[in-house]
């Protein structure tokens, strides 16, 4: 609504959930804040509410002295929290747009469509839509006000992009209002606010919500122009021909490939050199649990299977935050996973190893909010993201030693190479003469394990070879006995970069040999393991 109002309106909400009327000072402008605004989560897109195209322009702004004094109040429990709405025109359209369609800034049901009466009069013909967004926990809803005409009816189900009525200049139940003299659409994001009071309701209570990023425009303003991206493929997602699916072998998601949205303008994220050649970075400036910017990378695997996810920190970051937060979402579930850039700048950060099922609707997200006070205004890395299949438990602690006897002439043994028991060692047979037992075949194949042959009193059983190569264990002439080789040497995984131009030869692992965990009481040690990072091209995102 703009300022060109002749005297201010409140936005009454005259029954209480318990039928009782509200205070008629429960709504004054004296408590016009805006403590308590959230911010809308980076992952729920939203769009302009208008027709792809359109150009945009922001006639009044957030607050009370941007345009419109009754943009006011963020966590009022009686009130309409209206603090950061946008009272939003089309400059290129005869007498700013009226008459042009108004449309759903995201898929949703309809809650309320008609005129506004009572305490909710003021904002003429209306709309809400209360949106299919909850991943975070929370209800959104929209308001699109002082419309000339309404095409939708409660409870109707819409789309993003769906025509919900026209720009007008209704208000106090006539299309042509005398409080203000420029058509526009008054349009507004609340959280967890409740829906009713007198007349035919409104939204009120909850939180007053930033509305951005909305087709990748933030810090918006009074005067600013936009345009409207609504129904285009993008923001987000990419299309899915463009950000392939991860193959089995796994896969490294460059920051500026086409698998990675970013939140908001460009000119919130500054650029370095990191994996690939290329990082962007940008601030933590909002108090957990809310977040306005940010990147998601989106996953979308051929084969279900359990994976390890890190994320490359480049060493140049300026002021690096001490406790980033990453969301993984995967196979139905959601966890959180924190990363110290200060500590791990210039290396690879494990978040961690998921089950993830086949195809998409899976995704990382690093948020610009941050959990420890000091972080407040540092700055977080956007940087690759890498994908290896999870890694086997180790079968034994490095060093470690296994024995069996050899008939009556000693014993033989194997030792752990780090994680996977190594080949068992051959034994003389018990005539005395030294000859050692002939041993199996080197026919096991890549996964299968050594049994010991079995004998009774003689000197010449052999064992089948082990999945090495390895002997098995050689007969005993007073018992039958029995062993298992198991597969030694490294494993050679090849890993696909998807979208770098510049991510080619092998990235380096630790030299400690086994990078491998363990899921009993046995220490895990490490499995060495080499990558081959293909060659991808490069792709910007579009802001």
């Amino acid at each position: 609504m703009s300022r060109a109002l002749l005297a201010p309106l409140p936005l009454l909400v005259g029954l209480a959930l318990a039928g009782a009327p509200r205070p008629a000072d429960a709504c004054q402008y004296a408590n016009c804040q805006s403590d308590g605004a959230v911010n809308k989560p980076a992952d729920f897109a939203l769009s302009l509410p208008f027709k792809s195209g359109e150009t945009v322009k922001v006639l009044s702004g957030y607050g009370p002295n941007a345009g419109s004094s009754l943009h006011c109040r963020a966590q009022d429990s009686s009130c309409a929290n209206d603090w950061h709405a946008l009272d939003l025109v089309l400059p290129n359209q005869a007498n700013w747009g009226k008459g042009q369609p108004v449309v759903a800034a995201a898929s949703g049901t309809v809650i309320a469509a008609g005129w506004g009466t009572s305490g909710w009069a003021s904002y003429g013909q209306r709309v809400y839509i209360q949106h299919d967004y909850n991943a975070d926990g929370h209800k959104y809803v929209t308001m699109y006000a002082h419309l000339d005409t309404v095409a939708v009816s409660q409870g109707q189900k819409v789309a993003m992009g769906d025509t919900l009525g026209t720009l007008g200049q209704s208000c106090n139940e006539a299309k042509s209002c005398a409080n203000f003299s420029t058509p526009h659409l008054h349009f507004a994001l609340h959280r967890d606010s409740n829906f009713g009071g007198s007349g035919s309701g409104g939204s009120y209570g909850g939180r007053a919500t930033v509305p951005e990023p909305i087709d990748g425009y933030s810090n918006l303003k009074q005067g600013d122009l936009m345009t409207s991206m609504n129904g285009d493929e993008e923001p987000p997602p990419p299309p899915p021909d463009m950000c392939n699916a991860i193959p089995p072998q796994g896969a490294i998601l460059e920051d500026d490939g086409p698998c990675l949205t970013l939140g908001g303008k460009p000119a919130n994220y500054g650029e370095i050199a990191g994996n690939g050649g290329h990082a962007y970075h940008t601030a933590l400036d909002v108090p957990s649990p809310d977040y306005a910017e940010g990147g998601i990378w989106l996953l979308n695997f051929e084969q279900a299977g359990d994976y390890e996810l890190s994320v490359f920190v480049p060493a140049g970051l300026p002021s690096p935050a001490n406790k980033a937060t990453y969301k993984i979402a995967f196979n139905g579930q959601a966890t959180k996973a924190y990363v110290d850039h200060a500590a791990v700048a210039g290396n690879w950060a494990s978040l961690g190893t998921f089950t993830f099922a086949a195809g998409g609707d899976q995704w990382v997200r690093l948020g610009d909010n941050y959990d420890l006070p000091g972080d407040n205004g540092k700055r977080i890395a956007i940087d690759a993201l890498k994908i290896v299949p999870g890694v086997a438990p180790c079968e034994c602690m490095p060093g470690q030693t296994d024995s069996l006897p050899c008939g009556n002439n000693g014993e033989q043994t194997r030792t752990c190479d780090g994680c996977s028991w190594g080949p068992w060692s051959m034994c003389s047979d018990d005539s005395g003469t030294g000859d050692p037992v002939t041993t199996g075949d080197d026919s096991g194949t890549a996964t299968g394990a050594g049994t010991g042959g079995s004998a009774s009193s003689s000197d010449s059983a052999s064992g089948t070879g082990g999945s090495d190569g390895s002997s098995g264990g050689g007969g005993s002439d007073s018992a039958a006995s029995s062993s298992s080789g198991s597969a030694s040497g490294s494993a050679t995984a090849g890993v696909t970069s998807l979208g770098s131009a510049s991510a080619s030869g092998f990235y380096d692992e630790p030299d400690s040999g086994c990078s491998c965990r363990s899921t009993s009481t046995d220490p895990a040690a490490l499995v060495g393991l080499f990558v081959l990072v293909g060659v991808g091209r490069r792709r910007r995102q579009r802001s």
